[in-house]
């Protein structure tokens, strides 16, 4: 094993690690959206309760992106798919576009604290995930 290189041991940690912080977010940005953001959001002006919707869609979709590709690098580890399975389109990210969107900042302060916060951690594993799926493609290739 080089350097660079996961022992299965602590590539298993390790993707249990991702993978129960990603769930936990998920759960933990249902409860905020179907709790606090839905009773906060009643209180906004019409313009920022856009940009909380808008805002609250892009959290959905990087969480339901990082799932999406969790799942498949656990099929992929288990056998469930090959490698080449794994490199089809629905197998890797596929929103950047729209994930790593950059949010104008004065709207962002209006945005309840709960949001911001589920906001700047589902960024935060996102674009780690990201550069573990572009390894990823990177590893098919060279193989």
């Amino acid at each position: 094993m080089s350097g660079g290189e996961l022992s299965p041991i602590s590539g298993a940690i390790f993707f249990t690690r991702t993978y129960d912080e990603a769930l936990a977010l998920v759960i933990e940005a249902r409860e905020y959206l179907l709790g606090p953001g839905k009773m906060a959001v009643r209180e906004m002006p019409s313009n920022v309760s856009f940009h909380y919707a808008t805002e609250s869609l892009r959290l959905t979709t990087r969480l339901t992106e990082s799932m999406s590709w969790l799942m498949f690098q656990r099929a992929l580890s288990e056998g469930e798919i090959t490698p080449d399975e794994a490199q089809a389109e629905e197998c890797h990210l596929q929103y950047q576009e729209t994930c790593l969107a950059e949010i104008d900042d004065e709207l962002m302060q209006k945005l309840p604290d709960g949001l911001v916060s589920l906001l700047a951690r589902s960024e935060s594993l996102y674009r780690r995930i990201d550069r573990l799926d572009q390894q990823a493609m990177e590893a098919y290739k060279t193989a």
